[in-house]
This record gives C-alpha cells, structure tokens and sequence, in this order.
C-alpha cells in the first residue's frame, strides 16, 4: 500500500513547485502557503497561470479514489458544460495522475497524484449562517434557505449523487446561489452495487448509514436536514446557540430519531410540529419519498399512497398509506392491501414482506406463498432465496422448501449458480444443492459476475472462478467485480484494467 506524504511534505513541494509538477509548470502558492485539512488529505489555495485554484493532496490511502476520480471528473465535468445550473453549482475539477514529486525524511523522491479545481470564490455555508445568526437578521437566513432549496432540487433532479452533503461544502457566492465542493464521495449510476468510499459527516448523515448505503438518494436525509434548520432559523435564528449539537448545525440526527431531540420537543408546541420536512426526517428513512415535491412547498397528495415505487417487469409496484405497505398495479388498482410493516419489491414473481416481526413472500395476485415465518430474508434469483430460520441463514427454493440446514451467519442471492454466504469473518459460495461449492476461506469476497468472483485472502484481492481455482491469484489492494470482460484492480496505489 503506498505510503502518502504528510501535509508538511506537501507544503515543502508547494513553496518550492520548480520542476517538481508534471504538467502544472505555472503553479505558485502565497506565503504562509493556505490550506484546509481533511479526513484524507489537505485542499491547498494555489495559483495556476496566475488564477486561482484549489489542489487537493492525499495523505491517506483510500481504495479505489483514483479510479473513482476518473469516472467523477467526467461525469462532472459533462455536467458543467451541459448548460442550466450545472456551471453554477458545480466547479471545475481534473484528477492529476502521478502530478508531484515530495520528498521523504530520507530525501528519497516519490511521485503522487492531486486533484486540481477551480478556485469557488466566497464563504462556506457554514461561516455565512453563523453570521447570519449572530445578527439576527432573518431575511438574509431566508435568503439562505432558498438558495439551499434551489441547489438541493436541482441535486435531486441529477443522476448522480454528492455523498457528503454538509454547509462546509457548500460555498455561498458573491451573487447568492451555493456552490458543491469536495466530490470524494460521488456516486454515480455506473458505481451501482459497489460500497460507499466515505460513509459522510456524523451530524448530518442518516444514523448508522453504512458502506452498503450507496445510491442516488443518499443525499436525502442531509437535504432534509439542511433546509429544515435554515427554515427554522429563518423563524428563530436564537435556536442556533440555544440547541446547535456539537456534530452538526441544529438537529442531531441520531437523538431526532429516537424522538430526543430538544429542537424537535421545542417546535411540537409551534404549528411546525407537522411539517413533512420534519416528520420525514423522524423515521429515519434512507429515502424520503417526494423530497422534491417538500423542498418546491408542493406536498399535497396527488395519489391515494404516501409512497408509490417503480412498477417492476410483473407491472407491480410497491406503495405505502398510513405507514403500511401493499402492492398496487400500475393503473393504482390495489393488488395486496397495505398492511405490511415492511416489503420490498417483486422479484421473479415473488415479493418479500413483513408482518409483526416475520417474513414471508406473497404473489403477483396479493395471495401468500409463504405465511411469515422467517426471522429475514433476501429477495429471489435464480429460483432460490435466501432465508434467516432461528438466527441462521440458509437457501430455499421456489417451492420454499430448504436445500440444506440454516447455518450460515449471513447469506446473499444467488449469482451464476452461486450463492455468497459467510460462516463467521470467513465468507464462500454455496450451489444450488444447497451445499458448499467452495468453502468458507476468504477474508471477503463478491457476488459471482461473468463467470468471476472477486475475492480477497490474506488482505489482498483476486479473482476464481466457479469451481474456486485462481483465476488471478491474491496480489492487489483493491479490486472490483467484473464487468463487459474487465476489471479494476489497484496496486502500490496504482489503478488500471485487466482482462478476466
């Protein structure tokens, strides 16, 4: 694993840049060289050809940023120059490979990578409402509100999602409207299935929001959160000193979801109490349905649900009244009654729900196909799924009956003829018989793709196939699965493709 510079290192560099950039030769910096420090690295102010920019350098190592960055500057970049407000809420930004060379303590020279972007003039989110604030001055915090609402809906309206949305990421221009900085975090359509590189700032992401929290609406509960507290300060800017937590800005989202949050005992005695804004941030969701419509005032019903889901291939979609779920044809017309605490949708004819505690799975017409009896379960593929019995996992079959006794600590849907199930910190595949293809060996590993599993031994990723024989053995850092033939694979902090 390559071993990043200190900040220190990096300001040694910087003071003195000749022949030490690979491609920036008009790079300078002002004296005391200014920077900002983060969890992986600094942002340094600097100037390229006499503008100004920000030059973010690693001091931590994190798997797959290079290849991550790639995909985010071009994904962004297409943004900006795709016209509407993507000029206005987005910088420019260019991943720099192997751009510096830093000096070690040894004066031994190494070369490391930097991510350049453009130089966002103004205050962070965070400093102008606290001076708002501190004033009282109400209109400019509602001017502030409604800057934050245009971004957030313009966000919202992208395929793509920041990841770590906080005021400290969001500048306030000279003429306004906000500004998304630091993209570490992006998520774009083509990293579906893939883990989150940064699980986002404790104060204003969802409570216990983990790795395998990463989609498009991750940004939801953060959105919900950030133009709830300007709203409210917007009324009482006083709250600020008398309530703020030391994680975040107004709200802690842990304590406001466990209905102890001392903001939220305030605003129950005011005609705040039913705001949809709030009451959705209280459940806790990881998706707030029609946040748009919330953010645009426009939440009156227009369908008879609170929530109503994609129709999938059966034509059935997944809808929600009353805080109960049901399952309703694409005209609106109820197929199962709302009455499931939880449900997730159709999958190969069959849908898993939950009622008082218990799973079971119910069919395209609302019937059951398997009254609640499991502790959980996972959704249908390949005509298995897998199902959670006493605390144990194993498989079931379209029949429902268990191809093998439940012993496994967790288990995952079935995947070219393969299911991924871990027995204790080890994890391997089963078949369809129910019993172990290739035994439980492996630190961590990956669903079957093309004919290939990503695994990792010993701390290092490689690649087997089916019958468990080495495709590539174990000698990367960081590796994903594979996709149309290829895969990405990191090494010595070097990414690249290789051909499975």
């Amino acid at each position: 694993m390559m071993q990043y510079p200190t900040i220190g290192r990096y300001v040694e560099t910087l003071s003195n840049p000749d022949g030490l950039f690979r491609s920036l030769s008009g790079l300078s910096v002002s004296h005391p060289v200014e920077f900002s420090a983060g969890a992986y690295g600094a942002v340094f102010r600097v100037e390229v050809d006499r503008r100004p920019h920000a030059l973010k350098c690693f001091t931590r190592h994190q798997p797959g940023r290079a290849d991550a960055y790639r995909r985010i500057v071009r994904a962004l970049n297409q943004a900006r120059l795709g016209g509407g407000a993507g000029e206005r809420h987005l910088v420019s930004v260019e991943w720099l490979d192997d751009e510096m060379i830093v000096f070690d303590d040894d004066d031994r020279a190494a070369r490391f990578p930097a991510l350049l972007m453009e130089w966002a003039d103004g205050e962070t989110l965070t400093k102008r409402m606290a001076a708002a604030v501190a004033a009282a001055d109400t209109e400019e915090l509602k001017r502030l509100s409604e800057a934050f609402d245009r971004l957030a809906l313009w966000l919202l309206s992208q395929p793509f999602a920041h990841g770590d949305l906080k005021p400290d990421n969001l500048i306030v221009r000279p003429d306004g409207e906000l500004t998304l900085i630091d993209y570490d975090g992006l998520y774009l359509p083509e990293m579906a299935g893939e883990r989150a590189r940064e699980n986002g700032t404790e104060g204003f992401r969802l409570p216990d929001r983990g790795g395998s929290v990463f989609d498009e609406r991750i940004d939801d509960f953060a959105i919900a959160l950030i133009s709830l507290t300007l709203r409210v300060l917007a009324r009482w800017p006083e709250l600020y000193d008398r309530f703020r937590p030391s994680t975040g800005m107004l709200f802690e989202p842990a304590a406001l979801v466990a209905g102890r949050c001392p903001v939220d005992d305030f605003l129950r005695h005011t005609e705040w109490a039913a705001d949809p804004l709030l009451v959705a941030l209280k459940r806790g969701e990881a998706r707030i349905e029609r946040l748009a419509e919330l953010l645009a005032g426009e939440a009156a019903p227009v369908v008879a649900y609170d929530y109503c889901g994609e129709a999938g291939r059966e034509g059935i979609r997944l809808v929600r009244r009353g805080g109960k779920y049901g399952f309703a044809a694409i005209d609106g017309t109820l197929v199962a009654e709302c009455r499931y605490d939880r449900a997730r949708d159709f999958a190969e004819g069959a849908a898993a729900v939950s009622l008082e505690g218990r799973w079971g799975f119910v069919g395209i017409d609302g019937a059951w196909l398997r009254e609640p009896e499991y502790d959980d379960c996972g959704d249908f593929s390949e005509g298995i799924a897998p199902v959670c019995i006493g605390g144990r996992w194993g498989f079931a079959d379209g029949e429902f009956r268990l191809l093998s006794r439940p012993r496994f600590d967790d288990a995952w849907s079935f995947s070219k003829g393969r299911g991924l199930v871990r027995k204790g910190d080890r994890y391997g595949y089963v078949g369809p018989d129910g019993r172990m293809a290739i035994p439980a060996r492996y630190d961590f590993a990956q669903r079957f793709s093309e004919g290939a599993a990503c695994v990792m031994m010993n701390g290092l990723y490689g690649f087997i196939d089916r019958r468990g024989r080495w495709i590539v053995e174990p000698t990367f850092d960081y590796a994903r699965s594979k996709h149309a033939g290829r895969a990405y694979v990191e090494r010595d902090g070097r990414g690249y493709e290789i051909e499975l």
